[in-house]
């Protein structure tokens, strides 16, 4: 793995620091010691630490079914739908809801981590954890006994971006002096700048550093004291759950730093190549990626902002979702249609969807099923909007559909409407709120302020929910 780290400019800015001011450090002094034991176990402290927001158990489900959702493209995002085999999971689920997946770190880059610290004759050996008698704690989320293998695999954030004290500890571990000396000034007080260009900037981890300072050998406590739990990773859930037996998700794979993908969908990535082609597959991926009968532990997370459909088919219904973002929308649907089914003389409102992507042509996902709720009447109003599009050819921000539309969505609004918007936090979230709030300016005569109220207001009476990821 190579890093693009410029060490001669740091070097230099080093150089013309006559003295740095480091962070005031005491190291958790957790004291490890091994044991060749005839039965490995894995245990805590205290209790074992809790799954986020989980309202199941785990359960290790199969894969059903898979399938790629936007074209092979270098234009695109790859894109994918899996089906789980929930049968015997007691799973119960409405749309809306998220399932929250084990993550796992990869077994090559846990094998850099042992190479570097030398532990590769000890990295399955039972060990033992104590706390020390200068203040030493064990983190809550590292286990008293285990392997070394085993919690770097399933324990530990090996990609999280490594923190100043972190690198203070590490700097202490470092053999060469220049090597040290960069180390000392990105965690002082004079190398803030730096800091923030070469590790916040570029999500700058262990294994790059690792990488690139090779000198560096800590023991390693110093990586267990201070390396952050690894989290389950959520995932809306496709389906509505009239099939109990069923849940599907899908999932876009992001490039990262440093020539990686994102760890679970980059699992599932693989293993979803390894059924669609396990004979060219083989030759790259290790014997536990190309397993055919793999199972994805999954757990149901509780809706803490309640994004869910409203049973009430009288309700209008605004749903926003580009990208991914649409997955949920496609259980709200279908719920529906179920219900308009059951309770046809009832009359339900208008739902207007809206949905953005690049190019109609690579990455416009479901639209076979969108257009199907669209033909059905489930869905009134299908508004799209393609971004790498030319001019001329529509509108090329979901932003840009709402403004031209808002006379009829501040009608609906009027008309108790709920608006869901489901995708990126930082930037369309936030644009889309901003042209609400345009909207209702325009079409109601209000202030900004006043505008801005009315959306505020809806969120308390959740009428406008989010449910968005940065």
């Amino acid at each position: 793995m190579v890093v693009n780290f410029n060490i001669t400019d740091i070097l230099a800015s080093t150089a013309k620091s006559s003295s740095i001011t480091l962070p005031s450090y005491k190291e958790n002094q957790i004291k490890i010691s091994f044991e060749s034991a005839d039965e490995i176990i894995t245990e805590y402290n205290g209790k074992e630490p809790a799954l986020p927001f989980a309202v199941s158990e785990v359960f290790e489900a199969d894969i059903q079914d898979c399938r790629r959702l936007t074209a092979v493209d270098d234009g695109c995002k790859a894109a994918y739908e899996i089906t789980f085999d929930i049968t015997g999971s007691k799973f119960a689920f409405r749309p809306g809801d998220t399932i929250g997946i084990i993550a796992h770190n990869e077994s090559r880059e846990v094998e850099a981590i042992i190479d570097q610290l030398d532990l590769t004759s000890l990295a399955d050996v039972q060990y033992t954890l104590c706390n020390s008698s200068k203040g030493g704690k064990i983190p809550v989320h590292i286990p008293a006994k285990s392997t070394i293998r085993h919690v770097l695999t399933h324990c530990c954030d090996i990609r999280s971006v490594l923190k100043k004290l972190f690198l203070l500890a590490l700097s202490r571990h470092t053999k060469d002096e220049n090597e040290r000396k960069i180390l000392e000034y990105l965690c002082s007080k004079e190398g803030a700048t730096a800091y923030t260009t070469h590790i916040l900037n570029k999500h700058f981890c262990i294994l790059d550093l690792f990488a690139t300072f090779k000198s560096c050998q800590p023991p390693v406590e110093i990586l267990l004291a201070n390396l952050p739990r690894l989290l389950p990773r959520p995932y809306s859930i496709v389906n509505s759950g009239l099939n109990p037996n069923i849940l599907k998700m899908c999932f876009s794979v992001t490039e990262l730093a440093h020539n990686r993908v994102g760890l679970v969908t980059g699992w599932l990535q693989r293993i979803i190549n390894s059924k669609n082609n396990i004979e060219d597959k083989l030759k790259s991926l290790t014997i536990d990626d190309c397993n055919m009968n793999t199972k994805v532990p999954i757990y149901l997370r509780k809706n803490m902002s309640g994004f869910s459909p409203p049973e009430n088919l009288e309700i209008p219904l605004i749903l926003i979702g580009p990208g991914t973002g649409v997955a949920p929308y496609l259980g709200f649907l279908e719920e529906r249609q179920d219900l308009k089914e059951k309770q046809s003389g009832v009359k339900s409102g208008a739902v207007w969807m809206f949905f953005g992507c690049r190019n109609p042509k690579l990455d416009f996902i479901y639209e076979n099923e969108l257009n199907g709720f669209l033909e059905n009447r489930i869905i009134n109003e299908l508004i799209t909007s393609f971004s790498r599009i030319e001019n001329g050819c529509g509108n090329k921000y979901i932003q840009d559909g709402i403004m031209q539309n808002g006379e009829q969505l501040v009608k609906l609004i009027s008309e108790g409407a709920t608006i869901f918007v489901c995708g990126d936090m930082k930037n369309m979230a936030v644009q889309v709120r901003d042209a609400f709030v345009k909207c209702i300016v325009k079409y109601q005569k209000k202030t900004e302020e006043d505008a801005e109220k009315v959306i505020a207001n809806m969120q308390t009476g959740k009428r406008y929910l989010v449910d968005a990821w940065s």
